[in-house]
């Protein structure tokens, strides 16, 4: 009789830690999972829908913001008509884009943990120190530098009314003065 009672006893307890051990593995692996964008994504021949970071198979057809819709077969019906079939690893967001999934439905973060959970190695990050303020020799340069922009862009739109123009026009000589003292100006 004690001998039963101390393997229920024992029993009970195993469950119990059981229990607690599932719920603690379920939430880790509830904060290691990819934090998903909403849309519709294709897993093998099934079509899922990505909704507050739920994932359920699409049932019915869903129209995005654009007016696309999305068939529970893989179609996709843009907004005038034309059909296409959604292939693997791509999604559509609810802007009714379509986009990759890796690249598009995850969020930056979550794309380094999936790295990080794959590889095992922590992302690569540089960082550029700070160099303080700006020296005024550099300020001064980059003024000089935004003019000679400006009157590089000057003398483009110049040398494109030239070209289209022909030489004899009274209107190339004007434009090729003008190219000339821009010209010196740089």
């Amino acid at each position: 009789m004690r001998l039963r009672m101390l393997l229920w006893g024992c029993l009970f307890a195993v469950l119990a830690n059981l229990t607690i051990l599932s719920a603690v593995r379920s939430q880790s692996k509830a904060t290691v999972a990819p934090a998903l964008r909403d849309g519709v994504f294709r897993r093998g021949s099934i079509m899922m829908r990505l909704q507050a970071g739920r994932i359920s198979r699409l049932t019915a057809p869903l129209t995005l913001a654009n007016g696309m819709v999305v068939e529970p077969n893989g179609t996709v019906i843009s907004k005038d008509g034309a059909r296409q079939l959604l292939g693997a690893g791509r999604a559509v967001n609810l802007q009714g884009e379509i986009v990759n999934f890796r690249d598009d439905m995850m969020s930056a973060t979550a794309i380094e943990q999936y790295d990080q959970q794959v590889t095992g190695a922590a992302a690569t990050r540089i960082e550029v120190p700070s160099t303080g303020p700006v020296p005024p020799n550099a300020a001064a340069e980059l003024l000089r530098t935004e003019r000679r922009l400006a009157l590089l862009q000057q003398l483009s739109e110049l040398l494109d009314q030239r070209a289209s123009t022909t030489i004899k026009s009274a209107r190339f000589q004007q434009l090729d003065a003008e190219i000339k003292s821009l010209a010196a100006q740089l």
